[in-house]
């Protein structure tokens, strides 16, 4: 399940749910989190795998560029993990937002400290949405910025394996690092 933040229906996505689970379907949830603990707790026993977004660890500049808090985010992040659940971190590369060293770094150290992670994602910051921001008749925040090289997604994802991380970039081949 993905959406927009599928469980911000989470009557739909237990329902749902419940039925791949009884059919023996696989079930996995891209999230970002930002919802109430009884959400993901009601649903997280029927989850396979989840894909948890994770965009800034700096409170401040995660208020700046997303317009909300990051700590609900967090805090279930580290339950679920506390929990054993399987997750995979899904980290959207944004050049000029959080592609930068100190960020890298505070999401590698805090990765690192979850009792469970499979792996991180790295995905490139692309243009695909604009079109949709012109449809809505809303301003893109974001006209000017380009991907990010692969040159700079490799030096990324050798910076959060250094952590012992697992890190996959847009798809591409797993790069493991110790």
């Amino acid at each position: 399940m993905s959406g927009g933040e599928p469980l911000l229906q989470p009557d739909f996505a237990f329902v749902l749910l419940e039925a791949c689970k009884g059919k023996g379907i696989h079930t996995a949830i891209d999230t970002c989190g930002f919802v109430a603990w009884e959400a993901l707790d009601r649903i997280r026993e029927l989850v396979d795998l989840f894909m948890y977004d994770l965009k800034l660890m700096d409170e401040a500049r995660h208020r700046k560029f997303t317009g909300a808090s990051n700590e609900l985010i967090v805090s279930n992040l580290q339950e679920l993990s506390r929990r054993g659940h399987s997750i995979v971190l899904r980290v959207p590369v944004v050049p000029e937002v959080n592609d930068d060293d100190e960020s890298i770094r505070q999401i590698g150290a805090f990765a690192a400290s979850l009792p469970h992670v499979d792996g991180i994602d790295l995905l490139p910051y692309h243009h695909m949405g604009v079109n949709k921001y012109g449809g809505l008749d809303r301003a893109y925040r974001l006209p000017d910025t380009r991907p990010p090289s692969h040159n700079r997604m490799v030096e990324i994802a050798h910076t959060l394996g250094t952590f012992g991380l697992t890190v996959r970039t847009g798809g591409q081949a797993s790069l493991s690092y110790p």
